[in-house]
C-alpha cells in the first residue's frame, strides 16, 4: 500500500511558517542556527547549495574534510532530527557536491514568486501582454513582504536582496509596461 506523500507548505515571504494540511507546524525549533540552516537551503534561487558555499555560510570557513564534519554534526544530524520528528519526513537531500531541500516535497511561496516573474518577464518579451500581465500580477500577489524577514546569514540576505529586486524591477516595473503597450 503507497502511502500518501504530504506537501509541507512553507511561507518566506511578509513572515516565515511551516504547515501541512493547513495547520502550523514546527514553531519551536531547537535553536536559531538550525533554523537559519534550513531557512539557506530554500533559496528559490539556488537548485542546490555547494557544500562549500554552505560551509562559508554557517562557518565562515572553506569546505574541507572537518568543515564538512562540522556541518554534519552541527546542523545537518540536528536539522534531520527536528523535522523527522516534527513532520515524519525530512526534505534534505545531500549529494557528493551540494545539499538542497526537495522541491517535491515542499511548496515554497518565494518559489512561485520567482518562478511566476520570470515567466512573466519571458512572455513580455514574446509580445503576449495579456499572459504576461497574468503571471506578473500573480507574482505581485505573492510578494506580501521581505524574504524572511528578520533572518540573517549570508544566503539568506544575498536571497532577499535579489528578491527584492526582481520584485522591483521585473514584477512593478514589468506590470507597468504590459499596461502601458
Amino acid at each position: 500500500m503507497n502511502k500518501p506523500v504530504t506537501t509541507l507548505n512553507i511561507l518566506t515571504l511578509g513572515r516565515f511558517s511551516l504547515s501541512m494540511n493547513g495547520k502550523t507546524v514546527t514553531t519551536d525549533w531547537p535553536d536559531e542556527k538550525i533554523k537559519n540552516f534550513f531557512c539557506s537551503l530554500l533559496s528559490p534561487l539556488d537548485i542546490y547549495i555547494t557544500w562549500d558555499r554552505i560551509c562559508r555560510s554557517m562557518l565562515g570557513l572553506p569546505e574541507t574534510r572537518t568543515s564538512r564534519s562540522q556541518l554534519e554534526e552541527g546542523f545537518i544530524r540536528p536539522l534531520n532530527s527536528f523535522l523527522l520528528r516534527e513532520l515524519g519526513f525530512t526534505p534534505l537531500i545531500a549529494g557528493l557536491d551540494s545539499i538542497r531541500i526537495d522541491r517535491l516535497r515542499i511548496h515554497l511561496d518565494a518559489l512561485e514568486f520567482h518562478s511566476s516573474a520570470v515567466e512573466g518577464l519571458r512572455l513580455l518579451a514574446l509580445g503576449n501582454n495579456s499572459a504576461a500581465l497574468e503571471k506578473l500580477n500573480i507574482a505581485k500577489s505573492l510578494h506580501v513582504g521581505t524574504y524572511l524577514p528578520g533572518m540573517s546569514g549570508k544566503i539568506i540576505e544575498s536571497t532577499r536582496n535579489d528578491l527584492e529586486s526582481v520584485y522591483r524591477t521585473a514584477v512593478m516595473e514589468g506590470v507597468r509596461h504590459a499596461h502601458a503597450v
